[in-house]
C-alpha cells in the first residue's frame, strides 16, 4: 500500500513539474512576442517623428517691365515670377489701336528691369522698328527713360510727365541739344525740384 501511495505521490509530482514547465515556457514565448511587438512600436514611432530633410526653394521675386509704345497704357508694371511678354502687354492694356502684335514674342519670359517696345504696324513698315530689337531708342538698356532720345510718347511714360511737359522736354533739346545730365531737366520750363524729385529714378542720359 505504501509502494503504491509513493508512486501515486512521484507521478502526481512529475505532473506537476510538467505543468510548471509549460507555463514557463508560454511566459517566454509571450515575453518575446511583447518585445518585438515593442520594438516595432519604437521603430515606427522614430519612423513617424524623423527628421525632414526635404530642402526649401527660394522664393521667386516678382518682375519689374517698363511696358511703352503701342499700349493702351504704357507705364512701369510688377508681374509675378515666370510671366511671359504676352503677360506684360495684358498689364498694360492690351495693344493699342494699329499695334504690329506680331513684332514681339508673346511667349518669351519677361525678364526683369527690361523695357518692352510695342511698335506699331507703320513703323515697322517704314523701318522705324528696328531700332527697337534690342535697347529701344528712348531706353539706356536698364529700364530708364533716356530724356536725350525719347519719343514724345516714351517720355510720357515716365510719372508724373504729362502731354504738355513731355512736348516741352522735346522742344527745349531739339533748341537746346542734349541734356548733359539729367539735372539739366529741370531748365525745362514746368519742371522744377518737386517734380524733378518724382521724375529722377526713372530717367537717364
Amino acid at each position: 500500500m505504501r509502494k503504491i501511495l509513493f508512486l501515486f505521490c512521484c507521478l502526481m509530482g512529475v505532473f506537476l513539474a510538467g505543468c510548471t514547465n509549460v507555463g514557463s515556457d508560454s511566459d517566454i514565448v509571450l515575453n518575446d512576442t511583447l518585445d518585438v511587438e515593442g520594438s516595432k512600436g519604437i521603430s515606427d514611432e522614430n519612423c513617424s517623428t524623423g527628421y525632414d530633410i526635404t530642402t526649401a526653394l527660394p522664393e521667386q521675386e516678382n518682375v519689374v517691365v517698363y511696358v511703352c509704345g503701342a499700349v493702351v497704357c504704357p507705364g512701369v508694371y510688377e508681374l509675378p515670377p515666370s510671366s511671359r511678354v504676352g503677360d506684360a502687354v495684358d498689364a498694360a492694356g492690351g495693344f493699342a489701336e494699329g499695334a504690329d502684335e506680331t513684332f514681339v514674342n508673346l511667349a518669351a519670359k519677361a525678364e526683369d528691369g527690361t523695357k518692352l517696345m510695342i511698335p506699331t504696324k507703320d513703323e515697322v513698315m517704314n523701318g522705324i522698328a528696328d531700332e527697337f530689337s534690342g535697347a529701344a531708342a528712348g531706353s539706356s538698356g536698364n529700364g530708364l527713360v533716356n530724356i536725350n532720345t525719347a519719343t514724345k510718347e516714351e517720355l510720357k511714360t515716365i510719372p508724373g510727365i504729362g502731354e504738355k511737359v513731355a512736348g516741352k522736354i522735346v522742344d527745349f533739346r531739339t533748341q537746346n541739344g542734349k541734356f548733359t545730365c539729367i539735372e539739366d531737366i529741370m531748365k525745362v520750363s514746368g519742371i522744377k525740384d518737386k517734380l524733378f524729385s518724382k521724375i529722377k529714378e526713372f530717367i537717364t542720359v
